[in-house]
């Protein structure tokens, strides 16, 4: 038998890789913080060594989960904060295509969970920079949609509060597995809703 290519070999670790992330997030939901590699392997259906040749530990295993799940966060927003229309119809798209991609890939609502909870968990200052990145590629991008015209007196108090809702909502479903029953525009709708300006003549953004 001929020596597999490296054109092979990366896709095996790409392979690889998928199955670990999908399963460690998995047991995350589970375990929190107190996840072991041991439980990521039985969950992977992989052998312990295999999961260990990639992450000697729980913590680098988890950095690289995070990481991961904010370029794909960053990557689904995006159409929403670049896209046409005004203030409300990017922060309902943007809002939308965060809660959607949430419920497709765990890692991403672990992110936001996370995130939302102030890394309080975690040990030490470990992920400091992912939590400044997430701020900057993702946070401050919203609250600015936000300040442009839906909330302007208080955009990061309402920023937060549409993350917060959405963790919530996702939890829920999650945890009494009902995630393809998720009522993404009844959800957006529901936030956006109790989130409208009371004040006489101000108007949203169009």
């Amino acid at each position: 038998m001929s020596p597999r290519t490296k054109e092979q070999n990366d896709a095996i670790r790409e392979l690889r890789m998928n199955q670990i992330m999908q399963a460690a997030a998995e047991v995350y939901l589970e375990k929190g913080i107190q996840l072991e590699i041991r439980e990521v392997a039985v969950k992977a259906e992989l052998g312990y060594g295999t999961v260990y040749h990639y992450y000697k530990n729980k913590h680098m295993l988890l950095e690289d989960l995070l990481w991961d799940a904010l370029n794909r966060t960053e990557e689904a927003v995006l159409p929403a904060l670049t896209g046409d229309g005004g203030s409300l119809l990017k922060a309902e798209a943007f809002t939308r295509l965060l809660l959607q991609t949430c419920i497709q890939e765990l890692p991403v609502f672990i992110l936001l969970k996370t995130v939302s909870d102030n890394f309080h968990h975690f040990p030490g200052n470990r992920f400091s920079k992912l939590f400044a990145d997430f701020q900057e590629r993702i946070l401050l991008p919203f609250i600015g949609v936000i300040r442009e015209g839906i909330h302007p007196q208080s955009p990061e108090k309402t920023a937060n509060l549409i993350f917060g809702s959405l963790v919530g909502c996702i939890a829920l479903n999650i945890h009494h597995n009902m995630r393809d029953e998720v009522d993404a525009e009844g959800i957006v709708h529901m936030i956006f809703s109790g989130i409208q300006p009371k004040e006489r003549g101000m108007e949203w953004s169009s």
